[in-house]
């Protein structure tokens, strides 16, 4: 019988009139919730509010004092511990220390509810065991023991072996508490994957509010004995409700969370001398419609650029402006040729000036800048169109850079796009006059500190950056798999020869300055040009084209195979070396080494040799 989409999902967790504590000792009260199978849901609220009490009780380490708890409709207290374990992990933050045990023994501990009385591991095990620990980028921890290696490897390795349980709810305790900023991203990443692409319903409690708000499709807050509020994530993060959770004064709260718990109003409205808002409802999202990239046998959701964002606010702003109110979504096409349709996140109209702000999606692969508001305010001047960065938004500093010293860190091609949305409509409303447009991120100088802006010369905020519109998101491996099927298939195909390029900016030189190749096939490499000519050569090109800009070129003097930054950065070390080598005096060398960028060096050697 095939599926009827009208009926209601079957919950994958209920928990009714729940009671938690110790002993008669309550200490939450009236827990009453459901969570569908793939949902994410984290608990938030200050510490000792009872959410470690809540989970252990779900997960049935701690005796409810009164209601009930339902895993797909079965009372908890009636499966067995086997039965329990198949469908439900967990991971506490609680040191676990198994003696003289390797990392990948500790993650096939996962299987043995799967393995029957005498707890033989199968191939299909073993598969199991080597898949999760992939997803949890611990497969190099395989042959360590698990004693010693770091906090935040253990935490990495306990959640392979809860993903290895293969449960249908997964329960985390503060799982983020050991990572650094990078492993954080990956367990959202992660987390997003497991709930998204094998249906497992995750309940979590997180003391990170950024990745609270980022990965949860409800949120449930827990204060003075009750689950205080629960909502979608852009519901709870709104109108200063958090700062009121944690009972924390507005001043502290926005040194540390600028503007986090104002999602859906403009971030002037705590002032009492703001204008009126008008806002414009809890969705933020800004993604392009329906578009994936295919990243091994995975499809992974696209983002959007924060240029992409500041052009779809100013097409938002310039409506107000001109026509005294705002549109409830807005439209482009990206430079790549790809729709994106989003809702404004909020309006803002004064006597000089409109405002609206658009929240950025990163897709499925997201990076810091996932969830900044991004706002542009567009205000009437005598004719033309002036772009300018107001707060949050960096200045550049240094030479080199896509825009000149003094200059917003606003690139060329987002400031094409909300030129090109500013004109769009200000045509389609008959208005003749100028426009004058500044984009803000207000958390954008926090976000920037946790960037490479402040190493490159661009002080005081992020960079609005983007040449397509568009964020791509790959997995390493997958990204790397990709590459090789793309040469595999230009070389079914009878190609004798490939062009390898890097990205978006190699494609457009080649499409400018090299138009004579544009019938050689072409293959983007991303970072990994080591595994692209290894590729290239099994494979039997007779010759392969490498085309790209020195900031990623220069590192394979050095023989870095893998040009991310995060792999190895020694450009302007690589240049200075190759310089002495050839004669630089010393002035040059450390004016070499001092430029932000490869492209500033020309300009260092230049103004030192005439």
């Amino acid at each position: 019988m095939g599926s009827d989409d009208s009926q209601p999902r079957a919950a994958a967790l209920t928990t009714t009139d729940l009671t938690v504590g110790y002993g008669s000792s309550v200490v939450v009260d009236g827990i009453s919730f459901e969570i569908h199978a793939g949902q994410i849901v984290t608990l938030i609220g200050p510490n000792g509010a009872g959410k470690s009490t809540i989970l252990r009780t779900i997960a049935r380490q701690l005796a409810p004092i009164a209601g009930t708890v339902m895993l797909s409709g079965r009372d908890l207290r009636a499966l067995d511990p086997n039965e329990l374990a198949r469908t439900m992990a967990i991971l506490t933050t609680e040191r676990v220390d198994p003696e003289l045990m390797t990392c990948e023994d500790v993650v096939a501990m996962g299987r043995y509810p799967h393995t029957g009385r005498l707890g033989l591991l199968g191939n299909a095990d073993r598969r199991a065991i080597a898949d999760a620990m992939e997803l949890a980028r611990v497969e190099s921890l395989a042959d360590e023991p698990f004693s010693c290696v770091s906090d935040g490897q253990r935490q990495r390795v306990m959640l392979a072996r809860a993903i290895c349980q293969e449960p249908r709810v997964l329960v985390l305790d503060e799982p983020t508490s050991y990572l650094d900023i990078r492993h954080k991203l990956e367990f959202l990443r992660l987390i997003r994957l497991l709930a998204r692409e094998r249906g497992v319903t995750v309940l979590m409690s997180l003391h990170e509010l950024e990745l609270a708000r980022h990965v949860s499709d409800l949120v449930a807050c827990v204060a003075h004995g009750r689950i205080d509020r629960i909502g979608t994530a852009q519901e709870v993060f709104a109108g200063g409700y958090v700062r009121r959770l944690y009972e924390v004064d507005d001043e502290d709260f926005d040194a540390i969370y600028p503007g986090l718990d104002q999602s859906t109003s403009s971030p002037h409205a705590d002032d009492e001398h703001s204008p009126t808002v008008t806002a414009q409802g809890a969705s933020l999202s800004a993604t392009p419609n329906d578009h994936y990239v295919r990243s091994g046998q995975r499809l992974l959701r696209c983002g959007v650029t924060t240029g992409t964002c500041a052009a779809l606010a100013t097409a938002a702003a310039t409506r107000l402006l001109l026509e005294g109110r705002a549109p409830e979504a807005v439209n482009l096409v990206t430079p790549k040729g790809l729709p994106v349709e989003a809702e404004v996140a909020f309006a803002e109209l004064t006597d000089a000036s409109a405002s609206c702000g658009m929240r950025k999606d990163a897709g499925d692969d997201p990076d810091v800048t996932d969830g900044i508001l991004v706002v542009a305010t567009v205000a009437r001047i005598a004719d033309g169109i002036t772009i300018e960065g107001g707060a949050g938004v960096g200045r550049v500093t240094k030479p080199g850079l896509d825009q000149p010293v003094g200059a917003a860190a606003i690139n060329r091609v987002p400031r094409q796009m909300i030129e090109s949305q500013a004109r769009s409509v200000a045509d389609e409303l008959g208005y003749r006059g100028g426009l004058a447009v500044t984009i803000s991120v207000p958390d954008g100088e926090q976000i920037a500190k946790r960037t490479f802006n402040p190493q490159l010369g661009v002080v005081g905020g992020i960079s609005i950056l983007g040449t397509s519109g568009i964020e791509e998101p790959m997995s390493e491996q997958a990204l790397v798999d990709t590459i090789e099927l793309s040469l595999r298939q230009v070389h079914a195909q009878g190609a004798k020869s490939v062009l390898l390029l890097p990205g978006n900016y190699a494609e457009e030189f080649v499409r400018s300055s090299l138009p004579e190749l544009h019938v050689v096939p072409q293959v983007k490499f991303s970072n990994y040009l080591g595994e692209a000519l290894d590729v290239t050569a099994s494979l039997g090109f007779e010759r392969a084209l490498v085309v790209g800009h020195i900031g990623k070129l220069v590192k394979l003097a050095g023989g870095v195979m893998n040009t991310h930054s995060r792999v190895a950065d020694c450009r302007m070390e690589l240049i200075c070396a190759h310089a002495a080598v050839a004669g630089a005096n010393a002035s040059l060398c450390d004016a070499l080494l001092a430029a932000a960028t490869t492209d500033a060096t020309r300009c260092s050697a230049t103004s030192l040799t005439g």
